[in-house]
């Protein structure tokens, strides 16, 4: 017995000499990281379904699945290479935000401009709100409670809670890739504003603007700017949500800053409405036409968009008048 046991600490020895040895981990480059998270998640689905299947899954099968995992990543360590380059940056912060630069890591405070690579967490308490931008021009915003992991410049990992994805505007928004994987479903935008959320188990996609699809393991749907896709067990309903509805309200709590120095009225306007999910409506050309030509200084910083559309048009001759779902504004009175 004393035999086996001094083997056995030779052993463990010589395993700390070898892991001594290797240093400290590099981190993934953007195509490794995204090939180990994908490895994982497969074997995470698979998993899932087979427990589905099976009530009785047993405790080796569920340990089976993590050690495939963990092989998946050992095959990948070949692979690794050096910090990989900032793939987005955070634009803005309200509340408790946290970030961590990798799996095991400590969490530490988020502040804007802090820059973020393939494998880095953002998570938000029950105050905190983050928007981020891509280097690609995408902008993400994290609602309360939520978890977001970014895979690479392309692809993120929702695990809990609620984000805002806005591609931006034009043709060239459609070229703007980011796919956001939940345990649900993958949604990717068709050049759009929309948000995609965890709750009570379900996965809830509201189009605003553009068109979404989502992939499930059964099937792939497609919606619309006002509609809200609800998918859950296994199924999917559809349900009108306008695009000025109260579940967009907290997007408006973490929007970026929008600089108005020099910008003219109705550029900012244009911003506005898009922030809110309302038309712009002049009541007459004379009205578009001074929009155009007042040019704004200050800055609107702070403001949530609703305040800084009241606050910018009191310090016009333009009259203001916010709708439900438009912002009219109509030239001076005679």
């Amino acid at each position: 017995m004393q035999e086996r046991e001094n083997v056995v600490n030779a052993e463990d020895r010589d395993v700390a000499a070898l892991i001594s040895a290797a240093g400290p981990r590099p981190r993934l480059a953007d195509g490794a990281a995204a090939e180990v998270r994908a490895a994982v998640e497969a074997e995470w689905r698979a998993t899932v379904a087979g427990r589905r299947q099976r009530r009785n899954f047993t405790a080796w099968a569920a340990a089976a699945g993590l050690g495939a995992a963990a092989v998946a990543v050992w095959l990948a360590r070949p692979l690794y290479l050096p910090a990989s380059d900032p793939v987005a940056s955070v634009a803005r912060v309200e509340g408790g935000v946290e970030y961590r630069v990798g799996l095991g890591e400590d969490w530490v405070s988020a502040a804007t401009a802090v820059s973020l690579r393939p494998g880095d967490e953002l998570r938000t308490n029950d105050s905190g709100r983050v928007a981020v931008k891509f280097n690609n021009g995408i902008e993400v915003r994290l609602d309360t409670g939520t978890q977001l992991a970014l895979v690479d410049s392309s692809h993120a990992v929702l695990a809990r809670g609620g984000v805002y994805v806005d591609s931006g505007e034009g043709a060239e928004a459609r070229l703007r890739d980011l796919e956001i994987g939940t345990p649900l479903g993958d949604v990717r935008h068709l050049g759009t504003q929309y948000q995609a959320r965890l709750l009570d188990g379900a996965l809830q996609v509201a189009v605003r603007e553009g068109r979404v699809e989502v992939g499930t393991k059964a099937t792939t749907v497609v919606g619309g700017a006002g509609e809200q896709l609800i998918f859950a067990d296994g199924g999917v309903t559809r349900a009108p949500l306008p695009v000025h509805a109260g579940q967009w309200a907290w997007i408006g709590l973490v929007t970026p800053p929008f600089s108005i120095e020099g910008k003219s009225v109705d550029t900012f306007l244009a911003w506005a409405g898009r922030e809110t999910g309302r038309a712009v409506d002049y009541a007459s050309p004379t009205a578009a036409q001074q929009a155009h030509a007042i040019v704004l200084r200050g800055s609107v910083a702070g403001l949530t968009p609703e305040q800084a559309i009241s606050a910018v048009l009191s310090t016009t001759p333009l009259r203001l008048e916010i709708q439900a779902d438009r912002i009219r504004i109509e030239e001076p009175a005679s």
